[in-house]
This record gives C-alpha cells, sequence and structure tokens, in this order.
C-alpha cells in the first residue's frame, strides 16, 4: 500500500509538543468549520474561534488560508487511509467473506452518517475538489487515491473478483455514490438492513462480473 501523504515540513509556530498539539486543534477547527459551512467560512479568526484560542493563534502557525486548507486536506487523507487499513487488518482473512466484508463497509459508511461523521465527511469532499484546482496539493490526492484503490482491490481480490483492478475502481466510485445519495436531500435513508443488502448485492456484482 502507498504510504501516508507528505506535504512539506511546516515552519511556522512552536516546533515542540505543545506547538504541535495547538497546530492540531486548530487543523481540527479548519475541518469543522469546512464540513459544517464550507470553504469560505475558513478564515484565519474563524478558525481561532472554533478552536477557542486568541484571535492570532491561525496566523502564527499558518501563513496562510491556502498553506490551512492544504495540510487540513493532508490530515484529513492522513486519517481516511489509516482508518482504512485498520479495518482491514481488522478483519484479517475474513475479508474473503462475503458476509463479513459486508458488515465492515456497511458499519463503515453508517459511521459516516452520524452527525459528526457527516461533517467529516462533507469536509472531505469539500477539501478533494478545492485540491483537484491546486498542483501543490496534487500529491495528497495521488496518496489517498492510491490507498483507497489498494484496498479495494485487496477486498476484490479476496472475494475472488476476475478483474481485481477494475472490480477495484468501481467499488470506490459506488461506495462514493451511495455515500453522496444516502447525504443529500430529497432520498430516503437506507435501513441498515437495506444498506447490507445493497452492498452485498454490490459485491456479489463485481465478483461476478
Amino acid at each position: 500500500m502507498a504510504g501516508p501523504p507528505t506535504t512539506p515540513a511546516p515552519t511556522r509556530g512552536r516546533r515542540d509538543r505543545r506547538g504541535e498539539q495547538r497546530r492540531a486543534e486548530l487543523l481540527e477547527a479548519a475541518i469543522h468549520l469546512i464540513g459544517a459551512h464550507g470553504l469560505d467560512a475558513v478564515t484565519h479568526r474563524a478558525v481561532a474561534a472554533e478552536a477557542g484560542v486568541p484571535a492570532a493563534s491561525t496566523s502564527y502557525y499558518f501563513r496562510s488560508k491556502d498553506e490551512l486548507i492544504d495540510e487540513a486536506l493532508n490530515t484529513l487523507a492522513t486519517r481516511e487511509i489509516a482508518l482504512l487499513r485498520a479495518r482491514r487488518e481488522a478483519l484479517g482473512e475474513r475479508v474473503a467473506d462475503l458476509a463479513e466484508t459486508t458488515e465492515a463497509l456497511s458499519g463503515w459508511i453508517e459511521e459516516q452518517l452520524t452527525p459528526e461523521g457527516r461533517i467529516a465527511m462533507l469536509a472531505q469532499y469539500q477539501l478533494q475538489l478545492e485540491a483537484a484546482r491546486r498542483p501543490a496539493a496534487r500529491q495528497i490526492l495521488a496518496a489517498w487515491k492510491d490507498g483507497t484503490d489498494d484496498l479495494a482491490e485487496t477486498a476484490m481480490s479476496s472475494l475472488g473478483a476476475a478483474d481485481v483492478r477494475t472490480a477495484g475502481i468501481l467499488l470506490v466510485c459506488a461506495i462514493d455514490g451511495l455515500r453522496l445519495r444516502l447525504m443529500a436531500s430529497g432520498h430516503d435513508p437506507l435501513s441498515p438492513q437495506q444498506l447490507r443488502a445493497t452492498i452485498r448485492a454490490l459485491l456479489a456484482g463485481l465478483v461476478g462480473s
């Protein structure tokens, strides 16, 4: 699997444990603002207020809004890849079982549909779209894609898909589409049973294609 995304090491602010903690708090505040209110809501002052720290704190650690957004994207990407890897390792050999894989994917999606999970997922999509316009962020997006593709292909290979690469790409696209549908207004939410039936049919179809 590809390693976690990387960006140039930041140079502003304290480099001790306290400074790293404050940077992390500010990045979490920025991610929450993006998910709850959109990218336009991110200003140095708003991020500091969300984090509950002095107004000058954000500019002390981040030169610009662009740098703050890049690092927020990197934080989300690194976290997402780590969570997916942990789920894969927790499944172990059971990833080859259709029922176990169905339950794991369904549980992961349900976690993202909680109020807190929705904010994080909205921030993820908004940051990914913004990064597509920013050449400096392409390395982060590439690492995120590679990590996600690798996990999807591992699952498809374990389940016995004939064309592992194609099945992995389709799985990632289908899960993205399903998550967006479940978040969007105008769509009735799926019950836990309906979600699992949908995921099982998706996996079975990809394995048999």
